[in-house]
């Protein structure tokens, strides 16, 4: 029996880092076909024993590139960035090659562009799941769990987070500036600092009490779509909250095609800045309520966001292998059986997940529960 051949594009980047040796984790055997428009020459692919293979284009100068290596492909991950630019332009290509799709699309614009090729995609036979990172991706999966765990009703869902600034590299930049710029549909010019709703916000240890404010992100959109959640709401940050500020700050750049450049050389600098400072790592919680019941979702830790990214990412590379993703169409986490996605996550992760789960009654926490006893409690005969 052949290997799947996987193809990862934007494959010297950061976040697909994570994506490769997560899958070089895994028993299941591959053939990656690793993309970018430029390898540094130093650059090292972390795969474990993983067949690797190089290819160095650029897909938008050279689309009929992208196409070649997308045929005959089992799975196409992208995780090129900004996806309000690129997302669009290679599902398609992926539709055309009928060639099922992942990303880790984290810009709340996108995704609705990506939902828009739903009838496309079920008509190519095609199958893609978007948004399957840390946040959003396992937040969707998470609230998908809870949701399943609690009473019948309509439901609400609040996702908080923070990442460390010093995970703020590349297209991140952008990104960040992009969440503030989309954060508030409907905002006349530039919004103020308090219409961001700022507030502060008590994370596990080691990362403590840490400033957020609402972003534009996915799971808003994604959540109402395809699960009973009614009223979904993100609010995040960076650490330290110099960062979170710099982010609003760059958003009111007057456009051209110097922006993005000023956006890295403010973010530079302030990093260096910041230089001596020892990192906090990143938070997430996720609280999701039916009524006044609850299950709230936890985490603190020193992951890097290149793992924390990268490694659910993996998991859902295997999950879209093994024809376990509801298909075809396009499709965002929440959809995802949980128990499959963690029987995945196991797969391919390094283990030293700090993810806390909690019953709650009116917000407040009744008792501890573990994740594998919510995915039991679903598994067990009725």
């Amino acid at each position: 029996m052949s290997k799947p051949t996987v193809v990862v594009l934007g494959a010297a980047g950061a976040q697909a880092s994570g994506l490769l040796r997560g899958l070089g984790r895994s028993a299941t055997e591959l053939r990656l076909i690793c993309c970018d428009r430029a390898f540094p020459d130093d650059l090292v692919i972390d795969a474990g024993t993983q067949e690797v293979q190089r290819v160095q284009f650029d897909l938008l100068a050279e689309p009929e590139q992208l196409q070649e290596v997308l045929v005959g492909a089992d799975l196409v991950v992208n995780c090129t960035g900004p996806y309000y630019t690129l997302g669009p332009v290679i599902l398609d290509a992926a539709i055309a090659a009928g060639t099922d799709y992942v990303d880790i699309c984290d810009d709340a614009d996108a995704t609705e562009l990506l939902l828009q090729r739903d009838e496309a995609a079920k008509a190519a036979g095609v199958t893609a799941l978007v948004g399957m990172g840390s946040a959003p991706g396992t937040t969707n999966v998470l609230v998908r769990l809870a949701l399943d765990s609690l009473p019948a009703g309509d439901a609400s869902a609040a996702i908080t987070w923070c990442v460390d600034a010093v995970d703020m590299a590349g297209a991140v930049v952008p990104h960040f500036a992009h969440s503030f710029s989309t954060a508030l549909p409907g905002s006349d010019g530039s919004p103020a600092w308090e219409d961001f709703e700022p507030q502060r916000v008590a994370f596990p240890e080691p990362v403590g009490e840490q400033l957020v404010v609402t972003l534009s992100h996915p799971e808003v959109l994604t959540l109402p779509r395809f699960t009973r959640v009614t009223k979904a709401t993100n609010k995040g940050g960076l650490i330290p909250e110099d960062f979170t500020h710099l982010g609003w700050v760059i958003s009111r750049l007057p456009a051209g095609p110097d922006r993005t450049k000023a956006m890295h050389t403010i973010f530079e600098a302030a990093r260096v800045e910041h230089g001596d400072r020892e990192p906090v790592g990143s938070g997430l919680i996720v609280d999701v309520r039916v009524g006044s019941e609850g299950i709230a979702f936890l985490s603190g830790g020193r992951t890097s966001q290149e793992d924390a990214t990268g490694t659910p990412a993996a998991a859902g590379a295997l999950i879209a292998l093994q024809d376990l993703v509801p298909k075809p169409g396009v499709v965002s986490p929440e959809v995802l059986n949980p128990a499959d996605f963690f029987s995945a996550l196991r797969d391919v992760s390094a283990g030293g997940g700090g993810m806390t789960a909690y019953r709650t009654k009116d917000g407040e926490i009744v008792e501890h529960v573990r994740i594998r006893e919510l995915l039991a409690a679903l598994t067990a005969p009725s």
